[in-house]
């Protein structure tokens, strides 16, 4: 029954692109012009990097923090990365500025998880950072790539990284929630269990080390865009390095 309804889901671009059109007959605004001519794949694209700081906000600004709450948001940013990658795929709507904000959209969510997570003191900030740098360094090098014109590529550590990071916040996320006793006292029992400082700094460790090696994977891939770029910006175009 769910993936009947995400294949009729997939059909709302079309839709959309009509809604669109006769909205836009009676005019509006810049921004709302630049949002609407996205394709659905990017809206949503664009609903998770809104959904990164409302998650942060329910995890760091609110006292107490509202676990609950920021799990929901995390939920539903999760199953928007899921739907617009099928979206995309089904419909034929790839397009270049999805592709960039894509993977931004799962950094500025993971990240905004990981800065909560530290805030609270349940993970070290040295490891946060390690994860923050990596991200930065990614998106420059995308940001380089696309400006040279050259393919990025994406290695299987790379998504071995992603799914290990998002399994860490989503155990984490139920842990938290359940400390609150919302799903029972042997599940709160559970929930503090994996709160405890050991287990989440070998948990936390372990993406650490696994982020880190993904970036050196992923330098590798990519080793001729950073000779491009050398050679571009600064050998002045000269030949080679």
């Amino acid at each position: 029954m769910a993936f009947l309804w995400l294949d009729y889901a997939a059909m709302w671009p079309k839709r959309l692109e009509t809604w669109q059109n006769s909205y836009c007959q009676t005019g509006c605004s810049w921004y709302s012009l630049k949002l609407l001519s996205m394709r659905f794949p990017t809206q949503l694209t664009v609903l998770r990097i809104v959904l990164a700081p409302v998650f942060l906000l329910l995890m760091v600004y609110t006292d107490p923090p509202q676990f609950f709450w920021a799990a929901i948001v995390f939920a539903v940013a999760a199953i928007s990365d899921w739907w617009d990658g099928h979206i995309a795929r089904r419909m034929n709507l790839v397009s270049r500025l999805g592709a960039f904000l894509d993977p931004l959209a799962d950094k500025l969510l993971t990240s905004a998880a990981f800065i909560a997570f530290a805030w609270l003191g349940y993970i070290e900030w040295w490891m946060v950072l390690v994860v923050l740098a990596r991200d930065i360094y990614l998106t420059v090098f995308r940001i380089i790539g696309d400006a040279l014109d050259l393919p990025i590529k994406t290695s299987y550590s790379a998504k071995v990284k992603t799914f290990v990071q998002m399994t860490f916040i989503v155990i984490l996320l139920v842990a938290l929630v359940s400390t609150r006793g919302m799903f029972g006292d042997q599940l709160k029992t559970i929930g503090w269990t994996i709160v405890a400082h050991n287990v989440l700094l070998w948990g936390m460790g372990a993406v650490t080390l696994l982020t880190f090696s993904s970036a050196l994977m992923y330098t590798y891939d990519n080793w001729s865009v950073l000779r491009a770029a050398a050679r571009r910006y600064v050998l002045g175009g000269q030949e080679t390095i």
